[in-house]
């Protein structure tokens, strides 16, 4: 934890974890309380040996920081992990930051197009040609003073692949079928690069009522990355 005022939680996407929102958490300490933490099996979380929720670890964290409410900010999974938990707990979601979307339950009609050899590298137990498969994909791309840090992150979060999928307990309720319930200022932002999560996107833009699309010129799917200046702009109006 780090500064003083509102809360405000970081939820990385997958692969990656804390280190990716080192800038942003520096400026939101100005004003806000700021949480960063690592989704189970990243970073220096634990690496998980039963079923486990993403839903209730954030639940978790927020009891053991003292956390009653907090605006949440998440990137791609973490968006995903910060729907969920205002359909599911709205008392303590004062806002929400949905960045490069993913929503529970949300199938998409297109494909993307590294999978095959996502797929055929963890079938092999292939960790490290996973990793290559991702850093090589749109999905990761960053600017060269970024890239560095992205390549960490990735290949030193390769134990995540190890985890049976049956651990992973989903929600009960997925989000996409109760986009409608939301009643939580919701701000969704997506680079124009991030084709696949465009869908996404501007579902939650129709369905979240009163909820503002962002699309970020030339942004990519890490887009506080990518576009940290448009990123940082976007959000401090949000939170002002």
């Amino acid at each position: 934890m780090q500064g003083q005022g509102p809360a405000v939680v970081l939820i990385t996407g997958s692969n990656l974890d804390r280190r990716m929102w080192i800038r942003e958490a520096a400026w939101l300490a100005a004003t806000h309380t700021v949480v960063r933490y690592d989704l189970r099996a990243h970073g220096a979380s634990d690496t998980a040996t039963a079923p486990f929720s993403h839903l209730d670890d954030l639940v978790s964290l927020l009891d053991e920081t003292g956390i009653r409410s907090a605006t949440l900010i998440g990137l791609s999974a973490g968006s995903t992990i910060a729907l969920d938990a205002a359909l599911a707990q709205p008392s303590r979601v004062e806002r929400l930051v949905l960045v490069g979307p993913s929503i529970s339950g949300f199938r998409s009609s297109v494909q993307l197009p590294f999978t095959a050899a996502l797929v055929a590298a963890l079938q092999a137990r292939d960790y490290a040609k996973a990793g290559e498969v991702l850093l090589a994909s749109s999905v990761f791309a960053v600017p060269p003073e970024s890239q560095a840090l992205v390549r960490q992150m990735v290949m030193e979060n390769d134990r995540l692949w190890s985890i049976p999928r049956a651990f992973l307990r989903p929600v009960e309720r997925p989000a996409v079928d109760r986009l409608n319930e939301l009643k939580i200022p919701t701000l969704v932002m997506v680079g124009e690069q991030d084709v696949f999560q465009r869908e996404e996107a501007e579902l939650l833009a129709q369905r979240v009522a009163g909820a503002r699309l962002a699309v970020i010129p030339d942004g990519g799917h890490l887009l506080n990355l990518t576009s940290p200046d448009a990123f940082h702009a976007e959000v401090s109006r949000f939170l002002n």
